[in-house]
């Protein structure tokens, strides 16, 4: 028995050593992929070609050109940011054609404002979440896992400071943790996006009325941070100190007046997805913020759209877009009749390579492809609504962002350093 044990697994091995010679072949001269049956062994080593620097000043928004841009005579009052975490357009075609059927519109692609942004950051043309963010809320790039200062470390002044600075409520949701990269790149000044600790204890410092999203108590390099999980352990106690009605779980978030700071625990089944639906969350901070008749600037983010694409989970990825466009959908329908709030959805960076490469209704499935399990630096969609929304279209940098938002809210002018702030 022990015999024909050794003799199989020999076989095996032999038989494993064979198919990774033939398909060093094969992607050496005949391609990336060598199909067996059903079985597809994919090379995918990548090909070099030259790179050159950006510039110095490509690293700060630009402000020539946006000056001769006019805006609507009606300005927004309050400015709703929809982030899709890692959703590129092969994420937007996929959902349109996917979830509804080809020829449908998702909601947050529904208008005729519509732009495309480049997401590279300081030290590398492929982002990730931390330096996006950063880009997005400060004006300035930065590198990556950076949040709220630049490469020397200097903090940067970031749209949610300059927002409260004229008395405008701000607020985040996430369906990931609290104290993930995209929205304490809103919030904070930290060297790291892993100083978990730092960042949540900026975040209750901040003067937020909405905070949203996951305790990460389950999470493995959130775990091994003594301080992080310390506070997690002391919320309570923390956010009644700085005036916040603590939750930790939908039903109280229902009831619960604002400020409001939400830590849920992971969802049933998942180890990464925080919380209730972001339409529920959605719903719920629009309605404290609204309450209090103050302008306001709320960033909501999915992060199952970029987590499901790292792990190019196609199912999971549409049930992240369906989720991401029912919020935007409430938010539109809550908002559009006022003509008072400009509506944003885009993404800090794609993740995958997603793209659908055969698609026959006879067949009734669709055929996926995904380039990566990583980030790509390919541009993401920007869709804009509401007042202001003509701004928000063509080719646009992730720095432009903020300086856009800040100038449609009349704020400070953006870019600029965190102890600079001026009218």
């Amino acid at each position: 028995m022990a015999f024909r044990s050794v003799l199989f697994l020999k076989h095996c091995l032999i038989i494993l050593a064979v198919l990774a010679g033939a398909l060093l072949v094969f992607s050496r001269f005949g391609g990336s992929e060598l199909m067996v049956g059903n079985l597809v062994l994919r090379a995918q080593s990548g090909i070099d070609y030259p790179l050159l620097p950006p510039s110095a000043d490509a690293h700060v928004a630009r402000s020539d050109g946006f000056g001769g841009l006019r805006m609507d005579e009606v300005r927004p009052r309050n400015v709703i940011l929809f982030i899709g975490d890692g959703m590129g357009m092969g994420h937007v075609s996929a959902a349109s054609a996917l979830l509804s059927g080809p020829g449908s519109t998702l909601a947050m692609a529904d208008t005729p404002f519509v732009g495309l942004m480049r997401t590279w950051a300081s030290n590398n043309l492929v982002t990730d979440s931390a330096a996006a963010a950063t880009a997005m809320a400060t004006g300035h790039k930065t590198r990556k896992k950076s949040l709220g200062v630049l490469e020397d470390g200097r903090p940067v002044r970031n749209l949610f400071e300059a927002a409260r600075a004229r008395g405008l409520a701000t607020g985040v949701i996430t369906t990931a943790g609290l104290a993930g990269a995209t929205p304490a790149g809103f919030m904070v000044h930290v060297a790291s996006r892993d100083d978990y600790a730092a960042i949540l204890e900026q975040m209750l410092d901040s003067g937020s009325e909405i905070l949203i999203g996951g305790d990460w108590a389950g999470k493995p390099k959130a775990r091994l941070n003594y301080p992080y999980m310390k506070m997690i352990g002391n919320s309570e106690a923390l956010g009644a100190a700085q005036g916040y009605t603590v939750v930790h779980d939908a039903a109280a978030l229902e009831d619960a007046d604002g400020p409001v700071l939400a830590l849920f625990p992971a969802r049933p089944g998942s180890r990464t997805d925080y919380g209730p639906p972001l339409a529920i969350s959605t719903r719920r901070a629009l309605k404290i913020l609204s309450d209090e008749g103050r302008r306001f600037l709320l960033m909501v983010e999915s992060e199952i759209t970029d987590e499901s694409a790292h792990d190019n989970d196609i199912a999971a990825v549409m049930d992240g877009m369906r989720e991401l466009d029912e919020a935007v959908a409430l938010a539109l329908t809550e908002f559009a009749a006022n003509n008072d709030t400009l509506i944003l959805v885009t993404a800090d960076h794609e993740t995958g390579g997603l793209g659908l490469d055969d698609g026959r209704y006879e067949r009734g499935r669709a055929i996926v492809r995904w380039a990566t399990d990583y980030h790509t630096s390919t541009w993401v969609p920007v869709f804009a609504f509401g007042p202001g929304a003509e701004v928000f279209t063509g080719v646009l940098d992730n720095t432009e962002l903020a300086q856009r938002i800040s100038s449609a809210l009349g704020l400070e002018t953006l870019p600029q350093l965190a102890d600079s702030s001026s009218d």
